[in-house]
């Protein structure tokens, strides 16, 4: 049977305190001297239980925001051999991204990603892009479940996620294309696919870039082509936000995917909705280009 660490260090700090407890008294043979060390041992347990607690939040909070580069911030293309600039977040740790990930989904990423790729129903002969695809597991997995029947793309403007991507989808064996791109200006001709799906990418982009990067997604699909984001969101149940707002960065938790609803439709999008996920952080915002 296997000890949570946090459970063995108090195990160890309560006998260490008891054995001095239990020398206070031979020594001084005062039980109220015994309470008063009690008190103060009680006082020095909760200061180191606050630092470790405040030195790990604040660590898991620097570790999600060291994730993304600064606005404007440029990127090197190896295909272009130019430096790709975006206002957007970007994000450049590919293989800690995929650790991260793989942490909030609670081990299911696998899972939750082939969900996804299930409600972006996939047909024979169908081309999708994944926008901002970063290490390319959304669009792996829409290759395996879609086969050869499916031409499968993938962009990001990080190069280190698009060469995480591309060992990624040579190890599982499937074809996706993945190569460095913008998502306010993506280089692929009008009405080229039948879906334009991302995940956990839109958040990433400040509100007028969020404008863009629509009218791009539609421009790019074919009429009657589907849109399906996939993004966080902040849950409603209050324990599980007390909890969150430990870790998460403020920023995080005042994401509204309501708000992409508008924006979807201003850029020509209709029977735009939004509906729950099986991952209670996330849901899925939909439209079809007229």
């Amino acid at each position: 049977m296997k000890h949570r660490p946090g459970v063995f260090v108090h195990s160890v700090f309560f006998a260490v305190a008891l054995l001095i407890l239990i020398g206070v008294f031979l020594h001084f043979r005062s039980t109220s001297t015994v309470m008063v060390s009690g008190f103060v041992l009680f006082l020095i347990h909760g200061a180191m239980a606050a630092g470790i607690f405040f030195l790990a939040r604040n660590y898991v909070i620097k570790l999600l925001l060291k994730f993304h580069a600064p606005h404007d911030a440029p990127v090197h293309s190896r295909e272009n051999e130019k430096a790709l600039k975006t206002e957007g977040l970007t994000i450049s740790w590919a293989f800690a991204y995929d650790l991260l990930v793989y942490s909030l989904l609670l081990g299911q990423e696998r899972k939750f990603r082939e969900s996804i790729v299930d409600l972006a129903m996939i047909q024979p002969g169908e081309k999708v892009l994944d926008v901002g695809c970063g290490t390319g597991s959304l669009a792996i997995a829409a290759g395996l479940k879609a086969g050869s029947s499916a031409e499968i793309h993938g962009i990001d403007v990080a190069r280190t996620m698009i060469e995480r991507a591309r060992r990624k989808a040579i190890n599982a064996g499937v074809t996706v294309d993945f190569k460095t791109g913008l998502v306010e200006a993506i280089e692929f001709p009008d009405e080229t696919f039948d879906i334009v799906m991302n995940s956990f990418m839109v958040h990433h982009l400040p509100g007028d870039l969020k404008s863009k990067a629509f009218a791009e997604m539609y421009r790019v699909l074919k009429p009657g082509g589907r849109l399906l984001i996939v993004d966080f969101e902040s849950p409603k149940n209050r324990l599980v936000r007390m909890v969150l707002n430990l870790f998460a960065p403020e920023e995080m938790m005042m994401i509204d995917n309501n708000k992409l609803l508008p924006l979807l439709e201003s850029a020509g999008f209709i029977s735009v909705k939004k509906e729950k996920t099986n991952f209670r952080l996330a849901t899925t915002i939909s439209g079809i280009k007229k």
